[in-house]
């Protein structure tokens, strides 16, 4: 079975839909940050968009490890949403995320 059949067939119907909202989320982030230089702190939104969709892309794999990966990226972006008080840090999509890493805590029992 190749890899883009089991990206479709062995997890739930909603993991890859979810999958294919991360990759158009990281699209769009970098298309917003393209326009400054590396070195700005807007390339900071695309790296935990990275972050977020390679983690899910493993989770239509329907494995453990990244199902965790995602909880604790998520995790982690609820501390930072809630203790950094400036503009060094912001997640308009921390309440979405936070649903995401619920729904894979539902099916944590599944994945290998």
């Amino acid at each position: 079975m190749s890899f883009v059949e089991r990206f479709i067939k062995k997890p739930p119907v909603v993991f890859p839909l979810v999958a294919l909202f991360h990759i158009g989320l990281l699209v769009f982030s970098v298309y917003n940050a393209s326009t400054e230089s590396l070195s700005s702190l807007i390339w900071l939104q695309p790296l935990w968009m990275l972050a977020y969709t390679g983690a899910w892309l493993f989770v239509c794999g329907m494995k453990r490890w990244a199902a965790y990966a995602y909880i604790g990226v998520t995790t982690l972006s609820l501390l930072l949403h809630f203790l950094v008080k400036n503009e060094l840090y912001h997640s308009d999509l921390f309440l979405v995320d936070a649903i995401f890493a619920m729904i894979l805590m539902a099916y944590i029992k599944r994945f290998s």
